[in-house]
This record gives C-alpha cells, structure tokens and sequence, in this order.
C-alpha cells in the first residue's frame, strides 16, 4: 500500500511540476492550429562554402524559405559582418492552405516526429538535417543531434517536405 501511494505522489508531484507525462503517446491526431510550428534546417557539406537551408512552415499556412551559404540562414542572430558570405541569403514566403499544413504536420507525427531519439556517432555524411517543432503544445527538437543519424527514415520524410518547398535558385552574378 505505501509502495502505490508513494508512486502516485510521485507522479502528482511530476505533473504538477510541468514534467513529461511518461505516458504520452508521440502519436497523436493534429488538430488544426496557427500555433502549430515546424522548422527544419538542412545543410549540404558537398560544396563550399556550406550551402544551408531553413524551412519554418506555421499552422496558419505561412510556409518561409530562407536559402544561402550566410550564417544568417539558420541564425537570425549571427554577427560575423566581415564573413566572406554574408550578404548571400534569399527569403520566399508562400501561402499555403491551413489544410495542407495539417496534412504536413500530420504526416511528420506518424513518422516519429516525436519518438525520443538516442544519440549516436554514425559516420560523418554529406549532408545535416534538423527539426524543431510546436505542435499541439508538444514541442521536440534535435538540437546539435543530425537527424540522419539518429533516425535515417525521419531525415528523409524531412528532406521530403524541404524539397516541397524549396527550388534552389542561381546566385545573381556581379556585373
């Protein structure tokens, strides 16, 4: 009897403490939302200097597309003023239905969006990808983590959605 009643305090303390309900289920039905989010940021190594990628796609149907070698592509708080590559980012912002969003966020839970991951130390590859994510008030994200490393299957339903969404475009040439 003590052993039950110590373990339900714990779990009142865990809950009222804001922890992770251990019992959660990362797959869940997406209920469409403006505060939905997802951010995937994909780097290709092939060439140099680093061609980077970020993709924000929101609930509300705002889907933004920053392209570039710059810092500024995967950090809007870069400082490097003197970096070689600064000025070399492009933005397109699309309008998409709130619909499609759904589908788009729907499709990346049911492919473990929101399983817990494990770290691992698979060989370098050419290329990163990684994700950030709000959606339905359950956030996850890979932080330094290359998603092609930790989960290959996930990494390639994310390039999916980037290449949805992202149309390389030549740099201008200086005249």
């Amino acid at each position: 009897m003590k052993a039950k009643l110590f373990f339900f305090s714990l779990l009142t303390v865990g809950f009222l403490a804001g922890c992770v309900n251990l019992f959660e289920n990362p797959h869940f039905t997406v209920e469409e939302s403006g505060l939905n989010w997802v951010v995937i940021r994909y780097y290709n190594y092939q060439k140099k200097p680093i061609t980077r990628v970020n993709l924000r796609l929101d609930g509300n149907g705002i889907v933004s597309v920053k392209e570039g070698t710059s810092a500024l592509v995967a950090n809007s708080f870069a400082a490097n003023i003197n970096d070689a590559t600064w000025n070399d980012i492009r933005e397109t912002r699309i309008m998409r239905p709130r619909e499609e969003m759904v589908s788009l966020f729907q499709m990346l839970v049911d492919n473990n969006l929101f399983e817990e991951r494990t770290k691992s130390d698979a060989a370098v590859t050419n290329e990163a990808i990684f994700v950030f994510a709000n959606i339905q008030n359950k956030t996850c994200g890979s932080g330094d983590d290359n998603i092609f490393a930790s989960d290959p299957e996930l990494a390639e339903h994310l390039k999916t959605v980037l290449q949805m969404f992202y149309h390389p475009h030549q740099k201008s040439r200086k005249r």
